[in-house]
């Protein structure tokens, strides 16, 4: 089993260090952030198609798991007071570093709480809110192994009302290794050209060695992820976008 306080994650040093290289790590930063925005304004915002079954004067409830410094809800959250439903986040993490950055950087957002909570709480059932319309997640849930994740969407599924919706934002790997070598070899030279074009000296581009190889990264097929939201009971499981080893993926609890 993997457990938070086993990761690095939640040291000031190791929370710093994401925060100021994600942009030049993770391969279409931007673009996965706009898709999410997207599917949240189409699915789940609006309310327009019967997709949810909570009024349309109602809040619409976010969950944000593993919210990181908030970029996630900052991005949804550029989306209200466009005829959308007003937005109501959660956002969730086992770090109190990241959650102090996230409160940083939404200042004066509709935010109405922020709850420094573990995958392992969460699974174990110990968070307890009434359900939500949309949970979110971005490159968090790979710290758990297969059992954990497995667990962690039967989870999810109770947090959600019927017809919301589970939307994971993480790393997949292939059932066929020669895509997934080929995978690391498209993020390494995305890395080296966002060095190159930033102008630094730094080499970042052993990241994508060192993140393989760490015990706190449990990386699994996206065939596996996909299969496990379908035993769990979502319905319209699917991934919306893929780019080598990152994926925007979920589902549906049914109505």
């Amino acid at each position: 089993m993997s457990g938070f306080d086993e990761s690095g994650w939640g040291g000031a040093e190791y929370d710093q260090e994401y925060r100021d290289s994600a942009d030049i790590i993770i391969p279409q930063r931007a673009t996965l952030l706009r898709i999410v925005a997207s599917f949240f304004q189409t699915f789940t915002a609006q309310d327009r198609s019967g997709w949810a079954v909570t009024d349309d004067a109602s809040p619409v409830r976010v969950l944000d798991l593993g919210c990181g410094d908030g970029i996630l809800t900052e991005s949804l959250s550029s989306l209200s007071g466009t005829g959308m439903r007003t937005p109501d986040f959660t956002l969730m993490d086992g770090s109190a570093g990241m959650l102090q950055a996230a409160r940083k950087r939404l200042a004066g957002l509709a935010v109405s709480e922020y709850c420094q909570v573990t995958f392992e709480d969460i699974i174990a059932g110990t968070f307890r809110r009434p359900p939500y319309d949309l949970i979110v997640s971005s490159f968090a849930i790979h710290h758990l192994v297969s059992e954990q994740k497995a667990a962690l969407f039967r989870s999810l599924y109770k947090l959600l009302v019927p017809g919301g919706f589970f939307l994971n934002t993480d790393v997949v790997l292939s059932d066929y290794d020669p895509y997934t070598e080929w995978y690391y070899a498209l993020w390494r030279r995305w890395i080296a050209a966002r060095q190159r074009n930033l102008g630094l000296s730094e080499d970042l581009t052993t990241i994508t060695e060192e993140a393989s190889d760490k015990e706190e990264n449990h990386y699994e097929s996206l065939d596996a992820q996909l299969d496990a939201l379908t035993r769990a009971g979502f319905a319209n499981v699917t991934c919306h976008y893929r780019y080598g080893l990152f994926a925007i993926y979920g589902g549906q609890r049914p109505q």
